[in-house]
């Protein structure tokens, strides 16, 4: 795990302000289009484009038995109700009754084992097949280290090339818990690659600020004798 710091590089960071570098590797670019269920999700489970995906008359095709393996067995696919879900964007129930008949029709039609498959796509995924972090570092980093507060990890990905969102979305892919864009943000500014205050840093800033003014009062009295900011009940009514 290492994190480049020559002078160009941490300037180049900064530079982009949190977005990603637009001159990264298309290796990491390819590694980030992560394979989502869902027909029109993401980049398409089997195949090269949801317009190839047969339709529901087709399924039962001789030449659609391989198409239907593959997707059955797709680390992303647990199970017909998944697989019809990346085979049609239809939503309402009626439809999707339909379309898990007519899967379960196909397997059978095909001699397809759905729970022999399915396990299949289970176990790459608990091969850490579809992992995003590894496959943008190269490398599988020991579990320990992979934390929401590690700078290093942090520092590494953004310095690769991910932007502020995407190292939020691949390292919370790992982590419990949401993790919110502030936070790496915050984390990328402690260590220098990103400029400005951090939200911790701001909120201090404001009550060192009103701590000086004597505090933020409401004057109910008209008189105009409260220390400190004061904000008149009149100006509200």
């Amino acid at each position: 795990m290492t994190v480049d710091l020559h002078p160009t590089t941490v300037e180049a960071a900064r530079d982009r302000g949190g977005d990603k570098d637009p001159d990264r590797p298309e290796g990491i670019t390819e590694a980030l289009e992560t394979e989502q269920l869902g027909y029109g999700e993401g980049e398409p489970l089997v195949g090269e484009s949801y317009q190839d995906y047969p339709s529901r008359e087709e399924l039962s095709n001789p030449a659609r038995g391989e198409f239907l393996r593959d997707l059955l067995a797709h680390p992303c696919v647990g199970g017909l109700d998944d697989a019809v879900a990346e085979l049609t964007g239809a939503g309402d129930n009626p439809t999707l009754h339909k379309w898990l008949s007519t899967v379960e029709a196909a397997t059978e039609a095909h001699s397809l084992d759905v729970d022999t498959l399915t396990a299949k796509g289970e176990d790459e995924r608990g091969q850490g097949g579809t992992d995003t972090l590894t496959s943008v570092l190269g490398y599988e980093p020991p579990e320990d280290l992979v934390t929401r507060n590690n700078p290093v990890l942090i520092a590494e990905l953004y310095g690769i090339g991910l932007s502020v969102a995407e190292v939020a979305d691949t390292l919370g892919e790992r982590v419990e818990g949401h993790l919110p864009e502030g936070h790496v943000r915050d984390t990328l500014k402690t260590v220098g690659l990103l400029e400005g205050r951090t939200r911790e840093e701001q909120r201090e800033a404001f009550e060192d600020n009103d701590s000086r003014l004597g505090g933020t009062t409401i004057d109910n009295t008209g008189s105009g004798q409260s220390k400190g900011l004061t904000v008149n009940a009149e100006d509200f009514a």
